[in-house]
Order: structure tokens, then sequence, then C-alpha cells
């Protein structure tokens, strides 16, 4: 066998070997990716759900339906208490958006979250402390929920 062939081969045997290696890593890539993405949608609902179960306490619920008829009704430290609950609801549902613009989050997932957090956005609160801090979030985020079709908040 001359050296010609051998070297052949081996060129043969090193490209091959090249192939299987970009296909090993474009699977670990793949697998890496949804990894991230179920990461992500786990993340988001358990932010979703701590955030959403805020609302549920008796004294918050309260200040929330009086907040909702009369803004001026309730007190600065229930005022307080609020922006802080309707500001965590906002970073939680920018977190959101931003995985989903990011490519990080299943559109159905979005879909869907997007969906609960829109809803809120009809209860006068949630537009008036929206208002006095749409500022201090993603450009892209603010645009997103200015874009949203109002729908009237139903408690009941």
């Amino acid at each position: 066998m001359n050296w010609d062939a051998i070297g052949a081969v081996g060129e043969i045997i090193g490209a091959f070997a090249v192939v299987i290696s970009l296909i090993y890593l474009a699977l670990q890539i793949r697998s890496q990716n949804l990894q991230t993405k179920l990461s992500a949608t786990h993340e988001m609902f358990r932010v979703h759900r701590e955030t959403t179960n805020m609302f549920a306490t008796e004294n918050i619920s309260d200040t929330f339906v009086r907040a909702n008829q009369d803004y001026s009704s309730i007190s600065e430290a229930e005022a307080v208490q609020l922006m802080v609950l309707i500001t965590n609801f906002f970073r939680a549902w920018e977190a959101a958006f931003l995985e989903n613009r990011d490519g990080n989050l299943d559109k159905n997932v979005w879909e869907a979250l997007s969906r609960d957090y829109t809803e809120p956005m009809g209860a006068s609160s949630f537009e008036h402390i929206w208002a006095l801090r749409k500022q201090n979030y993603d450009l892209d985020f603010q645009k997103f929920v200015d874009s949203i079709d109002q729908r009237e908040y139903i408690a009941r």
C-alpha cells in the first residue's frame, strides 16, 4: 500500500469523525435549548403563582376591591402595599415577556400566561399603577402592555 492511499484513508476517517462530532454537538445544543425552555417555563409558572397568590389574602383583596371602586379611599399604607404587589405582578409579566422575546419560553405557555396577566389590566388600580410606574420597565414591554385591548375586570 502506498502512502498516498493511507493518507487518503486517514483523511476520510478524520472527516467522518468531524461529522460525527458535529452531529453530537448539534444534539447536545438542541437538548440544552429544550432544557432551557423547560426551566424558563417552570420558573415563569412558579413566579406567576407566587405573584397572583399575594392577592388572595383577605387584607389585600379588600384593599384591591376598594381601590378599584375609589383609589382615594385607601390609606397611604394600603396604597404602598398595592403598589408593591402590582409592581411585582408587572415584573413577573415583564420577565415572561422577555423570556418569550428571547425564545426561551414556549409560544403556548407565553400566550396562556399573557392572558392571565392581561385580565387584571381592566382594573382601575392596575391602570393607575401602570401609568405611574411604566417608565421603569423594558421599552418593548411598555409598548406591548400599552397595545393591549383593555377588558373590563370581572371578579365575580
